[in-house]
């Protein structure tokens, strides 16, 4: 999956985030200004031991197979109104090797009709407990013997008792948005989210990764419904009452936690690729935006088989957007279900595509769809693997500075959970909660460590250990030792020291690096030190690595060293002349802490001499208060990034000589961001007067990011102004203008009360906090039939048992920030009617407090009294 997604997923997400600040001695360090956010799959960040001792002792493997699911059909219609699957599932497998006479199929919150067999159509007797349905067969199967069941059942996800983890924040497996269509601002749709076992929730079927089937999947609804499926439709039948018929057949076989269904109203866009089918399901109204959404698709996937020389192994490739998504995307096979955050207009895709999750999602369907983990413990071989193709794509497709970016930012993600929550192995047989390795290891390290080996065997050994890999192992459950073995298979070279170390050891080093140069007999003495990493990490790690020594001549050479000591002393001779700077990991390729005692002479001269994205952003961000003379340099560097940098770094006592080029950048810099920047910056200078240059702005910017600048700038000097700027951006085809238009909202007309409402109902994820908080503080002092207004409009939002978990608990906080406001005006002035208010309020609080079924959202309404 997605972890929405570094490290922002929703690691930007205030619910449960964690602050992805690093100390400043730290070497790899982003810009916290220019983090990248990514809702990517599922990744979260959790609470984990640092230290082995304190990691849970129950050892997790792959679950045991008595018998193997062959194939799987499934014949469906719903019952909307009830939230209801009506099912008959057509079920054939053999004993896995020892004989069986009865199986245990998960089945979670069923009513079973009946159990029979398909051959000889008499019932089969069976035990059906609320969560498994065991099935006493006819006879003793024996080993190829092949059976066929047909389970007549109803399945009701709603009414299961359900959970939200950090990652996937609800484990219902189907989802009814709308489903009686009461909600004009919502779609009516159905669509499942499977990982990690939740399928098991709308079909009967043995829900582990190391299972696999082929399948059908016949779904029946009402005409104007599209439907999607994994595999191919083979046929689509209207039927007399209105509805229609469509079956779906994949022939290759999956986990049962990647099958999937969606349903509702979606604009259908095609595309192929060499025969291949290619399809972008959307929302109505987003169809013209559908390929650059879902950008470079037909690219991507030329560019992803060629690099592992295995061509894309399902029959078609469709990528489709829901409303009040679980999570971040789902990679089911041949069918990738998006959050409709990916949902841009053309607008908002300046500067901001989807490259990054549509790579990850994509690279799934060869690591983790075509080779599936065999349990949750080794998550990492799907995830590290999707997380990697980003790094990939952005190098092919960009160039290495982007790539290398999106490198920093996924180790500085790492580093930020270790800091605050601890580590554990990359591959955890310990984990205490599956859903616990939807984190930061798993996705971060394990696309950090993947560079590594890369960068140690090289490409070509790389590559080629990665198609024997996928062909060795397709249509099956693997584990790491198995990766392992392939490498070591084409490489011809003992590779357990490396797995050992960064798949099966804790942590990363943390390495003191000292140089001591002399220039008589110019010779470089560099001291690397292990001793300062944690306790409970892997004792010592072994250190491939190419020291890179600049010269003032702007040449480099490197000395290629392995590190295996604790403290170890490397001497280098014979150097032409007094070089200038060094760098440790002088081709940036470690996974590490590394803390270097450089001058500020030193880290001046690696920003000019190195072409290395991660040693130049190191370098300006050490220079400290001693970077003035960088600035010029860095403003016009090619990556955006240096440009904020450098545009931020301008001190106030010189800033006023750059408002020329400040100007310049605000209306012609190629990025976006940079146009904020310089904007920003400008409006930090006193005397400047911003009002003509932010009405050009209004008049010919195309981003939403430099645009949202302009707005506050010109709603604020002008009120009379602001009225017509809200009614002109009201009704745009973006929410990144949401919060802005709040500040610009005069009064508490109808209209505007009715425009809030909506946006709180429905505002993107990515804007949903800065919304709320705006939101807030509009309603502070606004008159009681407002206020009670909104209360209402957040009541029912936090109320709705299908809604958002994220947007159900700041709908709560909401209602919990207006109370404290109006206790606070009855304080002060006793009223009947601001009594009456607060206390409908309260009870809001309550029922929604005791109604709640969710065990996340119950935890955190605990402190909301």
């Amino acid at each position: 999956m997605t972890k929405l997604s570094t490290l922002s997923i929703i690691i930007a997400i205030l619910f449960f985030s964690i602050s992805c600040k690093t100390k400043k001695d730290i070497i790899y360090h982003a810009p916290e200004d220019d983090m990248q956010e990514e809702l990517l799959d599922t990744l979260v960040i959790t609470d984990v031991a640092a230290n082995l001792d304190s990691l849970p002792k129950e050892i997790h493997g792959s679950a045991t197979l008595n018998y193997d699911i062959i194939h799987t059909k499934l014949d469906l219609k719903f019952d909307w109104a009830n939230q209801y699957v009506l099912g008959t599932a057509d079920i054939t497998f053999k004993p896995y090797f020892k004989p069986i006479n009865n199986i245990i199929l998960d089945a979670v919150g069923f009513e079973i009709h009946s159990v029979t067999s398909v051959i000889s159509g008499k019932p089969y007797k069976y035990s059906y407990n609320g969560t498994q349905l065991n099935v006493e067969l006819d006879h003793i199967y024996v080993k190829d013997e092949k059976a066929e069941i047909l389970i007549s059942y109803t399945a009701k996800p709603n009414e299961n008792p359900t959970q939200g983890s950090e990652a996937i924040t609800s484990n219902k497996g189907l989802f009814f948005i709308d489903p009686l269509e009461n909600d004009p601002d919502l779609p009516t749709q159905i669509w499942s989210q499977g990982e990690t076992e939740n399928n098991s929730r709308w079909f009967p079927t043995f829900d582990k990764p190391n299972e696999r089937f082929t399948q059908e999947i016949i779904l029946t609804v009402d005409a104007r419904y599209v439907t999607l499926s994994n595999g191919t439709k083979i046929s689509s039948r209207l039927n007399a009452d209105g509805t229609r018929t469509d079956h779906w057949k994949q022939d290759r076989p999956h986990a049962p936690y990647l099958a999937m269904i969606a349903v509702g109203e979606f604009e259908v866009v095609t595309d192929s690729l060499r025969g291949l089918p290619i399809y972008y399901y959307v929302e109505k109204g987003f169809g013209k935006y559908a390929k650059k959404i879902f950008n470079n698709t037909p690219e991507m996937l030329t560019f992803f088989s060629n690099k592992l020389g295995y061509p894309y192994p399902w029959e078609k490739y469709s990528q489709i957007v829901v409303r009040e998504y679980v999570s971040g995307a789902m990679e089911n096979s041949s069918a990738v279900v998006f959050g409709d955050f990916v949902q841009k207009t053309e607008r908002e895709l300046i500067d901001n595509d989807n490259d990054y999750i549509v790579a990850h999602e994509m690279m799934h369907h060869w690591f983790g769809d075509l080779v599936t983990c065999e349990d949750w413990s080794g998550l990492t071989l799907n995830e590290g693997f999707a997380n990697y193709a980003e790094y990939l794509w952005f190098e092919y497709k960009y160039g290495k500075d982007r790539a290398e970016y999106h490198r920093m930012n996924d180790m500085n993600g790492y580093f930020s959970q270790v800091m605050s929550g601890g580590a554990h192995p990359l591959v955890n047989y310990s984990y205490d909660n599956k859903e616990q390795m939807f984190d930061a290891h798993s996705y971060n390290k394990g696309m950090l460590v993947l560079h590594m080996l890369r960068n140690y065997v090289g490409d070509n050994v790389f590559f080629e250990s990665l198609n024997k890999y996928l062909k060795d192992n397709e249509n099956t459950s693997v584990e790491v030792d198995e990766l392992r073995m392939a490498f070591e298979d084409v490489s011809g070279e003992d590779l357990k020291w490396f797995f050992d170390q960064w798949y099966l050891g804790v942590g990363h080093p943390n390495l003191d690096i000292k140089y001591t140069y002399n220039d008589e007999n110019k010779v470089l003495l560099v001291e690397v030190d292990q001793s300062n990493t944690p306790k409970g990490f892997y004792p010592i790690f072994k250190l491939p690595v190419d020291i890179a020594i600049y010269y003032p001549d702007g040449t480099v050479q490197y000395y290629p060293v392995t590190i295996n000591e604790k403290k170890q002393r490397i001497l280098i001779e014979d150097l032409k002349m007094k070089p200038a700077t060094y760098v440790f990991d002088g081709k940036n390729v470690l996974f590490a802490m590394i803390n270097e005692n450089k001058t500020t002479e030193q880290y001046k001269a690696q920003f000019k001499l190195s072409s290395n994205f991660m040693d130049k952003t190191i370098a300006f961000s050490n220079t400290n208060d001693g970077n003035i003379d960088l600035i010029d340099l860095a403003l016009n560097e090619g990556h955006y990034t240096f440009r904020s940098m450098a545009i931020n770094a301008i001190p106030d006592s010189l800033v006023s000589s750059y408002v020329k080029k400040l100007q310049d950048m605000t209306l012609t810099d190629p990025h976006s961001e940079v146009r904020r920047d310089a904007l920003l910056k400008l409006l930090n200078i006193e005397e400047f007067e911003p009002t003509s240059l932010c009405k050009l702005i209004m008049e010919s910017e195309q981003s939403y990011t430099v645009l949202n600048v302009a707005l506050q700038v010109l709603g604020s000097i002008d009120s009379e102004k602001a009225m017509s700027y809200f009614e002109k951006y009201k009704n745009e085809e973006t929410d990144q203008l949401a919060t802005t238009l709040v500040g610009l909202i005069p009064d508490e007309k109808t209209e505007y009360l009715e425009y809030l409402e909506k946006k709180a109902k429905t505002i993107n994820l990515y804007y949903l906090f800065d919304f709320y908080e705006a939101y807030q503080e509009y309603l502070e002092g606004k008159g009681l039939t407002t206020v009670s207004r909104a209360a209402d409009n957040f009541f029912n939002i936090s109320s709705d048992k299908n809604g958002n978990m994220i947007r159900k608990y700041m709908a709560m906080s909401s209602l919990n920030k207006i109370a404290e406001d109006l206790k606070t005006r009855y304080d002060a002035t006793p009223s009947e009617e601001t009594g009456t208010v607060l206390v409908k309020i309260i009870n809001y609080i309550s029922q929604i407090a005791n109604n709640e079924t969710d065990p996340t959202l119950k935890d955190k309404y605990q402190g909301i009294k």
